[in-house]
């Protein structure tokens, strides 16, 4: 299990200790993205391998650095923001184990507050369609499942991009992908200027994404 975090103290043991809980993870790696709170000192305590930063690259390449430290057959990325919901990742990590899908994608329910208007979301759906032929609900959750052999043959999209480019090669790698209903809550961002500032910036590194792999596949 790989737990990119940044500033996430107040919910990095919680998530990490639930992990733990299921049973199912023999390793989980907490990448802490050059967080300026507890968030390192806090996860060196919970029994997770953890790899510091020593500045903030964003969440493509902490998933990256994970990816390269885990020895697991099945690899899972989950938020370190979805505190004690963490347990419901049994459900992404068991149909791989099954061996129904190579990937599973984590597909939240309606968020709990009004964020934006959905534009980020209409685009990074709408990207991966345009360029696989696929249509995939849940492009941006970061929480996924994986045989360990398909991280081999994908990148990581840089920043906020990472989701949509890991889809965009999932599929056109032909490996099968599927979406599993979760009951899962993490930090959602409203309708203030901090929540307009994340959402510009997601669509900005989704945007370079499509753009390259558009190029890149023209």
């Amino acid at each position: 299990m790989i737990v990119p975090a940044y500033n996430e103290e107040a919910k990095i043991q919680a998530t990490i200790y639930t992990i733990w809980s299921t049973e199912l993870v023999d390793e989980i790696v907490v990448v802490d993205d050059g967080s300026e709170d507890r968030t390192f000192t806090i996860a060196e305590k919970t029994g997770a391998a953890v790899i510091r930063c020593h500045r903030n690259a964003g969440k493509g390449r902490a998933l990256e650095k994970g990816v390269r430290h885990c020895k697991g057959e099945i690899i899972a990325f989950v938020d370190a923001d979805v505190g004690i919901t963490a347990g419901e990742i049994v459900k992404i990590i068991n149909p791989v184990k099954a061996g129904e899908c190579d990937v599973a994608i984590a597909k939240f329910g309606p968020a709990q507050k009004k964020g934006g208007f959905g534009f980020v979301k209409r685009l990074s759906r709408y990207g991966v369609k345009r360029l696989t032929g696929q249509y995939v609900e849940s492009v941006l959750s970061g929480q996924r499942a994986f045989r360990a052999e398909v991280l081999k043959h994908i990148s990581i999209g840089a920043g906020y991009g990472a989701e949509v480019g890991m889809t965009i090669d999932i599929i056109k790698k032909g490996y099968r992908i599927q979406e599993y209903e979760v009951n899962m809550t993490h930090h959602e961002t409203g309708r203030d200027i901090r929540g307009f500032v994340h959402r510009g910036k997601q669509m900005a590194d989704i945007m370079k994404v499509l753009i390259g792999k558009s190029m890149f596949n023209g």
